[in-house]
C-alpha cells in the first residue's frame, strides 16, 4: 500500500470491544445508506461493496479497523 500510516494502539478489552461494536453500527448504517443510492442502482449487487468502499475511503478504512480489531481480540482470549 502506497503511502501507509501504521498505528499500534493499546486499549482495554472492553474498551476496544465497544469500538469493535460502534464501528460495525457505523459501517452498517453507511453501507445501507449508500446501497439504495441512485449511482449504484446500475452496480450489480455482487460488486457494489466493493465500489461503495472505493468511493468512500472512511468506509473503507472502517471496514479494515474492524478486522484489525477483530483479530486483536481473538488473538487476546
Amino acid at each position: 500500500m502506497q503511502n501507509a500510516v501504521a498505528i499500534q494502539m493499546d486499549l482495554p478489552k472492553p474498551w476496544a470491544e465497544a469500538l469493535l461494536s460502534s464501528l460495525r453500527a457505523e459501517l452498517r448504517r453507511s453501507m445501507t445508506e449508500h446501497w439504495y443510492d441512485d449511482r449504484y442502482r446500475t452496480v450489480p449487487a455482487g460488486l457494489r461493496s466493493n465500489r461503495i468502499l472505493d468511493d468512500y475511503p472512511a468506509l473503507a478504512g472502517h471496514k479494515r479497523t474492524i478486522g484489525a480489531l477483530q483479530a486483536a481480540l481473538a488473538a487476546n482470549q
